[in-house]
């Protein structure tokens, strides 16, 4: 109660009541919410053809369109807020084929962001929509209002993960449309960002062509980077299965491209030992040809090294390789450890290569210059197994080049260990011999006095023997 005092005259005490309104809440239990979710996933589907058919007429008959529409918006939004899935979706694509068989491409723009925003609007609704408007990108009067209905969807399903194949689908198509323009860069722009490997709903081979398709357009725009990331998407154990044969002879392609531009020869030729395995080249006589020729080219290119070694033996015993002599005899010369000279072999090179129609001249060039360093190496480390000391002059004569260029050769090979040399400039001398440790040293001698131990022990036995005959005999 409170006292209240007015002027100077003093009142009693007056008590104010003031009444308390008490509301209990109560959370509803699990067992009340589990009833009406259940209640709610279960609400019967309501058919709506009597009216989507009294809208169609409608609008066949030259009634407007906006009207039949909104008529059948009122019947959606009871439907939508009673959770009605089978009657939503109806009554969703019915507006869309609504706007379509009236050619109302503007108003089916509008219609389908206007669906797509509505209040607790269902997933099946909005996929069924996106669906249904995505096959009447392909009909669209001209490329403006293609364009228009294809950002719209890509709109309206963005960040939705129910629709994604949709906009997968849909941004391949834009990204089409801007390569037929000569806009190659924003192709690439609007392809990037799509990630198709994880999406559950498209199969192998549609996952497979997209990822393809963004690498290309990748090397088309000189982004070597970001190609190699797409290209590491694809998992290369997809290509056994013999249905998806011409997307591996694809994807093996691109990476042929890919490993052109920074010349890794051994990666290529990896690449072409994959596309050797593909059943299509086993009926294509040529083409087979084609790709044997490849593997030989650009293996012998290849730097040296133990699996570069081990690869051209095992594509020697090809036996396709027979019907190619040249190739065979190539490969023959640098497994065999002699000498040969690049002279021998670059007329009849130069004429392969220009045989090969997406060599262009420059590349023909670099791929001679690379195989005369290549048959140089190959003479330095038959050289190396032969000699252990040889004159510079001597060695620049036996491969055929000025003593600087030798020097200068020999020393890259010194460099990436692929040869033990050392040069003693005032002398002119080269040695191949590596020093030796002590451990070596010791056991070289002890193996020296084992030999010895054993030839003088079967000397003995020999001579024994002969005396042991002697005194028989006589």
């Amino acid at each position: 109660h409170r006292t209240c005092c007015r002027g100077r005259g003093r009142r009693g005490p007056q008590r104010v009541w003031v009444a308390v309104l008490v509301v209990r809440f109560s959370w509803p239990s699990q067992k009340s919410t589990r009833m009406e979710v259940e209640s709610t996933s279960k609400v019967p589907s309501v058919s709506y053809a009597d009216e989507v058919a009294a809208a169609k007429a409608l609008v066949h008959g030259g009634g407007a369109l906006d009207g039949a529409l909104q008529n059948l918006l009122a019947l959606e939004k009871t439907a939508r807020l009673s959770a009605d899935v089978g009657g939503t979706t109806e009554l969703v694509t019915a507006m869309i084929e609504l706007c379509h068989s009236a050619k109302g491409w503007q108003t089916l723009n509008e219609t389908i962001v206007l669906l797509s925003k509505r209040r607790a609007q269902l997933k099946q609704a909005v996929t069924a929509m996106v669906q249904q408007a995505s096959k009447y990108v392909d009909e669209q009067p001209d490329e403006a209002s293609k364009l228009q209905l294809i950002e719209t969807l890509r709109t309206v399903s963005e960040g939705k993960m129910y629709v994604e194949v949709e906009r997968a689908r849909l941004t391949k198509i834009l990204a089409a449309m801007h390569e037929s323009k000569g806009d190659v860069a924003q192709a690439r722009k609007v392809m990037q960002d799509t990630q198709v490997e994880t999406l559950g709903g498209m199969d192998r081979r549609e996952k497979t062509e997209f990822i393809l398709e963004q690498v290309r357009l990748c090397l088309d725009t000189d982004d070597y980077v970001r190609a190699q990331i797409m290209a590491k998407k694809i998992q290369t154990k997809v290509f056994k299965d013999v249905e998806i044969d011409d997307l591996k002879t694809r994807y093996y392609t691109l990476i042929v491209r890919y490993h052109m531009h920074s010349h890794d020869w051994l990666d290529i030729y990896r690449a072409y030992r994959e596309m050797w395995s593909s059943p299509s080249l086993s009926d294509d006589a040529p083409a087979a040809h084609r790709c044997l020729k490849l593997q030989v080219l650009y293996l012998v290119l290849s730097p040296y090294d133990n699996e570069q070694s081990e690869q051209m033996h095992m594509l020697s015993a090809e036996k396709m390789l027979q019907e190619l002599p040249m190739y065979k005899q190539l490969l023959t010369l640098f497994i065999t450890k002699e000498l040969f000279h690049f002279a021998d072999v670059r007329d009849g090179l130069a004429k392969e290569l220009a045989s090969i129609p997406q060599l262009p001249e420059e590349e023909q060039a670099h791929m001679l210059k690379t195989m005369h360093a290549r048959i140089t190496e190959h003479n330095i480390q038959a050289i190396a197994s032969y000699y252990s000391r040889v004159t510079m002059g001597r060695l620049a004569q036996l491969l055929a080049l000025p003593v600087a260029d030798m020097e200068k050769q020999l020393c890259e090979m010194v460099s990436k260990k692929q040869v033990y040399a050392r040069i003693d400039r005032p002398k002119g001398v080269v040695s191949f011999s590596a020093p030796k440790s002590p451990n070596e040293l010791l056991n070289d001698w002890s193996a020296d006095i084992s030999s010895l131990l054993n030839l003088l022990e079967g000397s003995c036995h020999l001579i024994h023997k002969e005396n042991m005959v002697h005194k028989i005999t006589s």
